[in-house]
């Protein structure tokens, strides 16, 4: 019986999706390009084709609902395919194939996709906010078979395949870096198989704009005209694909702007004569996050962050020894003093390990006064470029809340996010060089800077 050919609009600049192999296939670009539809239409087409695992991801996913498997279960309808595919609550399954459908959020499963088995395609939706952290663990987890065997995975047997769609947001985003800005550096079109001796296809990356969409809305043409005339940067962000420096109502927007102009983003070296301060923001179905910090004479070293969900507090002593820094002291937030279900507070956890070098920093009458006190010791930070990603992530998307009634920020940050952790921990680091009093207004840089020099009696001289 032969197979029902399925109606569907595709485009042809993401054709290299259904016709050619390559390890990464990435597809970047402004508003309504219809990345987001195509990329689901070519999961679909090559499910039907061979028995595929197929892994629809993005970095944090916190529910079924915020994945894209709306999206796909829409597209099977519309194709007139309802009847060949089974919709589970958290997978899709091709009856007549057995191709399989997971969703997921990326940052804290690398561990669970790996128990998954051979995966075929891993798609990467939204991927502007997908962290180095994630695509350095992903792409070894993506892995095929020996080039002895015939079927090698992947929809063309040849391996398996990363697919990354996103529409550009800050400029050091880390797939905006890797695949435009640094592109031949990290994702060659062409490799040479030094087994045998062949070029392989290792990247494919296309730029899709609104005007490459055929099928393109006319509601959403008059909005992009509206836009562009009355902002053109705003219009070029958000439709031609452009980057911003920092996003848009980020708290910290120009002091982070001030260290990547003073290059203090940066290689910065661990000091092993110098002892590392913890500081830390705590939470369990929340995330957990650790800055590590050494002084450099009046400035900070920011060289290391950590964080992860769902763990206990030997988790993340565990994590603290295994990096073998000799410590200073551990600066945990107000909650640190709180008491567990087994009547252990975080901060008689840590103390057992690190006797008499735990502190619980006071907690702020304000939110703004944590803030302020961050905003004041930014100008005296370099930050490691590598180790402190996923931290710089959470300074750079720390942002205010939007007034949806009057379009504008709110005057307190949205904590509902998975930037807000990072950000507090920090604020942990800031506040605990200065009182209240202190931090409720920030200071000049100039004045910052002889106050950090007289801090000799304070935590970090005291050791």
């Amino acid at each position: 019986m032969d197979q029902e050919q399925p109606t569907y609009e595709f485009l042809d600049k993401l054709a290299f999706l259904l016709t050619e192999s390559s390890r990464w296939k990435v597809a970047w670009g402004g508003r309504g390009a219809g990345k987001t539809e195509g990329f689901a239409i070519a999961l679909i087409l090559l499910s039907r084709v061979k028995r595929l695992r197929i892994i629809c991801g993005r970095e944090f996913q916190n529910s079924i609902e915020e994945s894209v498997k709306a999206t796909i279960e829409a597209n099977i309808i519309s194709m007139g395919l309802e009847d060949e595919f089974k919709i589970l609550n958290r997978q899709i399954v091709n009856k007549r194939t057995g191709s399989r459908f997971f969703f997921m959020g990326l940052r804290y499963n690398i561990n669970k996709i790996k128990s998954l088995g051979r995966i075929d395609i891993c798609w990467i939706e939204e991927a502007d906010k997908t962290s180095k952290a994630t695509l350095d663990k992903l792409s070894p987890t993506i892995r095929g078979r020996s080039s002895l065997e015939q079927d090698r995975g992947g929809p063309f047997g040849k391996g398996p395949e990363i697919w990354i769609s996103f529409n550009p947001d800050l400029d050091d985003d880390e797939v905006y870096i890797r695949f435009v800005l640094k592109r031949d550096q990290y994702a060659p079109e062409w490799v040479k198989d030094e087994e045998t001796g062949e070029m392989i296809r290792y990247s494919i990356v296309e730029k899709i704009n609104y005007w490459d969409n055929k099928w393109f809305p006319p509601d959403l043409r008059l909005e992009m005209n509206v836009l562009k005339a009355a902002n053109e940067n705003k219009y070029m962000e958000v439709w031609e694909g452009h980057t911003k420096i920092v996003l848009e109502g980020a708290v910290y927007a120009e002091e982070l702007r001030q260290v990547l102009k003073e290059g203090r983003r940066k290689k910065v070296a661990y000091n092993p004569n110098q002892p590392v301060f913890t500081f830390w923001d705590l939470g369990h179905s929340d995330k957990t996050a650790i800055w590590f910090i050494q002084r450099a004479g009046v400035e900070y070293n920011i060289i290391d962050y950590y964080e992860d969900r769902l763990k206990k507090m030997p988790f993340y002593i565990g994590i603290l020894q295994g990096k073998n820094y000799n410590y200073g002291r551990h600066f945990l937030p107000h909650d640190g003093d709180a008491e567990t279900l087994s009547n252990i507070t975080p901060k008689k956890q840590l103390e057992a390990v690190y006797p008499k070098l735990v502190r619980v920093v006071e907690r702020p009458s304000r939110k703004a006064v944590g803030i302020n006190a961050a905003r004041s010791v930014l100008p005296l930070c370099n930050f490691d470029e590598e180790h402190t990603s996923e931290g710089w992530q959470c300074l750079q998307r720390y942002a205010y809340k939007v007034d949806e009634e009057k379009g504008t920020f709110s005057k307190e940050p949205d904590h509902d996010t998975p930037w807000s952790h990072g950000a507090d921990g920090f604020q942990t680091f800031a506040l605990s060089l200065k009182s209240e009093q202190e931090a409720k207004k920030p200071k000049p840089r100039e004045v910052v800077r002889i106050a950090g020099s007289q801090m000799q009696n304070g935590w970090m001289g005291a050791l």
